[in-house]
C-alpha cells in the first residue's frame, strides 16, 4: 500500500488490505470516536456548525456502551495484525460526563481479550476544556490520556527513543503540555470538533518514533497526525470515512485550505 496517503474508507478495510499485502507499521497513533449514542450523533450532525457542538461531519454513533467496547476489542485485534514487532499503540482516550466509567471498561476489556497490555499512561494537559462549570459536582476535564499499549509478550522489549546515559536512561516524562488543537487550522474546520494538536503528536513521536518509521492513524480526521509525521520526518498511512475530511486533510498537507465560498488560503 502507498505510504503518505490517507485512504477514504473504514479503517478495518485499510487494515485488511495491509494484512493481505503483508504490510506492517511501527506505530499506531490515533484518537478513536467517542461513544456517542446514535440519537446524540444525529443531533451533533444536524447542528455541526453551531459553536462547540461539532464532533464529526459523518458519524453514526453506537447503540450502547457494550457495542463500543466490543468494537474497541475488534479494533485492537486488527491492530495486532498490522503492528511491527516491538511496536506501540498510542491511544488518546478520555471519559465523558455521560459515561465516566466507560474509558476504564474499554481499557480493561482490551487487556483481557487482546494481545495488548498497557506499558505507560501519558497525561495530556490541554490549554482549556469544554464544557466548563456546567455541572454542580463534576470537574472540568482539562486533561486527557494517551494509553501506551504494547503486546504482552513485548513489555520488556518495545521500542522508544530512550538512550543509555551512564547507568541510567534518557528521561521522558509521562506528562505532556500541548495545545488542544492547531488553532490556525481549526478555525477553518467545520467538520471535526474533536481534534488534537500537532504539538501533541510531535511530542509523542519524539518519544517513540524512529526516523522514517511508518505511523498509522486509523481515524485520521482533518490530518493532524499526517502533518506532524511530515514535519517530523516519518511516513504515515491514514484511514478516514469522511470524504470532506480527507479532502480537507489533503489540502492541508499541500499547504492549502479551501474555505467556504471556494476561497483559497495558503498555509505556507
Amino acid at each position: 500500500m502507498e505510504l503518505n496517503k490517507i485512504y477514504n474508507e473504514d479503517c478495518f478495510d485499510t487494515m485488511q488490505r495491509m494484512v493481505s499485502n503483508k504490510q506492517k507499521v511501527n506505530i499506531i497513533l490515533t484518537s478513536p470516536p467517542y461513544c456517542t449514542p446514535n440519537d446524540d450523533a444525529s443531533k451533533y450532525n444536524e447542528s455541526r456548525f453551531n459553536n462547540y457542538q461539532v464532533h464529526y461531519d459523518v458519524f453514526t454513533g453506537f447503540d450502547t456502551p457494550e457495542q463500543y467496547i466490543d468494537w474497541s476489542v475488534k479494533l485492537f485485534n486488527s491492530y495486532n495484525d498490522i503492528l511491527c514487532e516491538n511496536g506501540v499503540v498510542l491511544y488518546n482516550l478520555s471519559y465523558t460526563s455521560s459515561n465516566p466509567d466507560l474509558m476504564y471498561r474499554v481499557v480493561s476489556t482490551i487487556l483481557k481479550e487482546t494481545e495488548f497490555t498497557i506499558a505507560d499512561t501519558i497525561v495530556w494537559k490541554k490549554n482549556s476544556a469544554l464544557p466548563q462549570n456546567q455541572n454542580s459536582n463534576r470537574l472540568t476535564r482539562v486533561c486527557e490520556f494517551i494509553f501506551v499499549f504494547c503486546r504482552k509478550s513485548e513489555l520488556l522489549t518495545f521500542l522508544t527513543n530512550k538512550s543509555r546515559v551512564g547507568s541510567k536512561y534518557t528521561c521522558f516524562n509521562n506528562f505532556i503540555v500541548a495545545a488542544n488543537n492547531d488553532l490556525s487550522i481549526q478555525k477553518y474546520n467545520n467538520l471535526n470538533g474533536a481534534t488534537f494538536s500537532s504539538d501533541l503528536v510531535m511530542q509523542l513521536l519524539s518519544i517513540y518514533a524512529k526516523p522514517k518509521c511508518v505511523v498509522y492513524d486509523s481515524f485520521m480526521g482533518t490530518g493532524t497526525t499526517a502533518c506532524a509525521c511530515k514535519q517530523y520526518g516519518c511516513y504515515f498511512i491514514g484511514s478516514e470515512i469522511s470524504d470532506a475530511q480527507v479532502e480537507f486533510a489533503n489540502k492541508r498537507l499541500q499547504g492549502v485550505l479551501i474555505l467556504r465560498g471556494s476561497k483559497i488560503k495558503r498555509l505556507w
